[in-house]
Order: C-alpha cells, then structure tokens, then sequence
C-alpha cells in the first residue's frame, strides 16, 4: 500500500459525528470582533458525487462582504484531495487575514463534530494559501498528484499541497 493509500486510510478511520446540521444558534456565535460567519446553506450528502454533508458561509468584517468559505463534515478520499475547509477571499480585501479568521471559525464547526483532524489543500502554484495555511499551524503533509477522477482534476488542477490540522 502507497504512503497516501494509508494515510487515507488513516483519515477515513477518525472518529466524528454527524447527526444532522448544528443549530442556527451555534453558528451564530462564529465572530471575532467584527469578523464574522454568516451560515448561507447547509447542504446535504450527494452520495453519487461522493460529497459529504458541509456549511457554505459568507464572510463579513465590519457589516461588509469580503469573501466566502465552507467546511465539510466527515473522511473520505474525496476530501483527502479536496480537504475540509475552502475559503475565497473577494479582490480587494486580500492581505487582511480574512482566511485565516475564517479557519479558525470553522475550527469550531469541525468540534462540534467531533471531528479531531481537519485537512486543508491548495494549489501548490497558491501561494497565499499555504502562508494561511502556516501561519494557522497546519503541519504540511506532502504534495500529491491530483487523481483523474476527482473534480478538482477536472478543474484543471494537478498538484495540490496537503495540510493537517489537529483540533
């Protein structure tokens, strides 16, 4: 078995639940000063895409938009490549650790999951995402090929970093 075969079997053995979506008044307390979460959708598990239940937010500071983020419940191969946390910062608002505050929000998602590891992947040409990803503490894994049959393979992306992050 491959060094990434065991370690997504090592992911997909971890430990979390899921008994359905936290509620509204959990996720209302995803803030830090004038940053917050805003929780637009809860989607739900699309077995034949092989995607796991997750959260889509809306990120504000100071009342205003300034980018979007989700985080996905569970382990799968899937996510071993897509990771469990996504974050886009709007043009414009770059540069103020938006991403990184965003992350640290989603950290507490993740524990009321109980989950107790979360990957996060980038594009290694993504450079300002693997400084979010450093500067938050996430241990760098390794860079992988992206497999053909995953989405982000048809997205045209073909070498991702991996990051861990242990809650």
């Amino acid at each position: 078995m491959s060094n990434i075969q065991s370690e997504i079997t090592y992911y997909n053995s971890l430990p979390y639940v899921f008994d359905g979506f936290v509620c509204d008044d959990a996720l209302a307390t995803l803030q830090d000063g004038g940053f917050k979460l805003v929780c637009v959708r809860k989607n739900d598990v699309i077995p034949e895409k092989k995607w796991v239940p997750s959260y889509d937010f809306v990120m504000e500071a100071d009342g205003q938009k300034v980018g979007n983020c989700n985080i996905r419940i569970g382990y799968t191969e899937n996510l071993y490549y897509g990771g469990h946390i996504g974050y886009w910062v709007d043009d414009g608002h770059k540069g103020n650790g938006y991403a990184g505050l965003a992350c640290k929000l989603m950290f507490r998602v993740a524990k009321m999951h109980k989950m107790d590891k979360l990957i996060i992947t980038n594009n290694i040409e993504n450079l300002a995402s693997a400084r979010v990803c450093e500067k938050l503490g996430l241990r760098f894994i390794r860079v992988v090929d992206v497999p053909d049959w995953h989405d982000l393979y048809k997205e045209g992306s073909r070498k991702l970093n991996i990051f861990e992050y242990c809650l």
